[in-house]
């Protein structure tokens, strides 16, 4: 999502910002998945969401890519389908363009996991694959002990399951809509 929004800056197409707005049903169907495991598949109404919620973000995100194939003068080469033909008032006209002003640029690096390859870039193989393996052990024994030390895992609360997935997933659409309204936005942490 976060290169998405960085290459409608560099390549000049406002549109690709529209990929990370397609994909965040998406993201929140990720959350919903490891909610359901959370919970240790105990609230089985979650799986549906879970469908709804991929295909919702598997359309929008097709949407959005067509929206970026249109703006790059794509034409569909099925004249008979005239749903998907540039010429019936899909074509992107000069008004649709966001210009963004020299004094409001993008910030240069994202924050939080946005930027995470530009920092592991400097990395050798060996090193990163230590930090690699050492997260990957970290994390694996986190999430098999942590849970232990509290009840709501093994307790099926349906209130619970949805303010887990609720929360994330506001709190990324906010912080794509404070970045749309202000592009030196850069979060909170």
């Amino acid at each position: 999502m976060g290169f998405a929004w960085r290459w409608a800056d560099i390549s000049g197409n406002p549109k690709w910002k529209g990929l990370t707005w397609g994909l965040l049903p998406l993201h929140s169907s990720g959350i919903t998945a490891c909610t359901y495991h959370l919970f240790y598949n105990s609230i089985p109404v979650l799986v549906p969401l879970q469908a709804f919620l991929t295909c919702v973000g598997n359309t929008s995100a097709a949407y959005a890519a067509y929206r970026i194939a249109i703006s790059n003068g794509w034409e569909a080469p099925i004249e008979q389908l005239s749903f998907l033909s540039s010429k019936s008032g899909a074509a992107i006209n000069e008004d649709d363009q966001v210009v963004v002003s020299s004094n409001m640029r993008e910030a240069s690096s994202l924050i939080g996991f946005e930027d995470l390859g530009d920092a592991l870039a400097k990395d050798n193989d060996y090193s990163f694959l230590i930090k690699l393996f050492g997260s990957c052990a970290v994390a694996s024994y986190a999430i098999k002990y942590i849970p232990l030390f509290f009840d709501f895992p093994f307790s099926a609360n349906f209130l619970l399951s949805l303010s887990v997935i609720l929360i994330p997933s506001l709190l990324n659409a906010f912080k794509w809509y404070k970045r749309s309204l202000d592009p030196t936005f850069e979060g909170w942490f």
